[in-house]
């Protein structure tokens, strides 16, 4: 083999290797972007409505793909407020909400075992019983005694359509990444 046609052979393997780790590259790029526009997404906790659970600074990512929800899912909340929501779903369609005198939550008459609850759950606009309508969820903050949320009028029952997507992992800080619906 003559030296110029060994030549034109190695570049010609060395152009396709190129050309194979671009397409490779750009094929990648293209299935994150289109799983962070459509699938997934970042979000920051911004507040201390969510403490101790999530606190202020906290990176979040979010499945957006879920119509429907379960009790103790952490969600993200839109066109409510300036700023997104994160709260906790307590009550789905058809369970009664309920808190008591002595600030006890009451879904479906069964008092709520919350652990990771900061503060007495005070009914504030609340009068009495509320049944969650069909295609909505009933939110609370984990710091009820700051948490903006349903048991507002201003924030009320939480249709689905509004809501971002369900919390699956902290990102950050490193040391907490983790799920944080347990």
């Amino acid at each position: 083999m003559q030296l110029g046609t060994w030549l034109r052979d190695k570049n010609r393997k060395a152009v396709l290797s190129a050309f194979d780790w671009l397409q490779t590259l750009i094929f990648a790029l293209v299935t994150i972007t289109l799983l962070l526009a459509f699938v997934l997404r970042v979000v920051g906790v911004v507040g201390d409505s969510m403490l101790p659970t999530l606190t202020s600074g906290d990176r979040l990512l979010l499945s957006c793909l879920s119509d429907s929800y379960a009790q103790g899912d952490i969600v993200v909340i839109d066109r409510y407020t300036d700023e997104p929501l994160i709260k906790r779903v307590v009550a789905i369609a058809g369970d009664t909400v309920m808190i008591t005198s002595d600030y006890a939550l009451l879904v479906n008459g069964i008092p709520q075992k919350e652990p990771y609850v900061m503060g007495a759950t005070i009914p504030r606009d609340m009068t009495g019983p509320v049944t969650v309508p069909a295609g909505c969820v009933f939110v609370l903050g984990d710091n009820r005694l700051v948490s903006k949320d349903s048991r507002q009028r201003e924030i009320g029952m939480v249709n689905t359509k509004d809501i971002v997507g369900r919390v699956v992992y902290r990102l950050w800080p490193l040391g907490a990444a983790g799920n944080v619906n347990e």
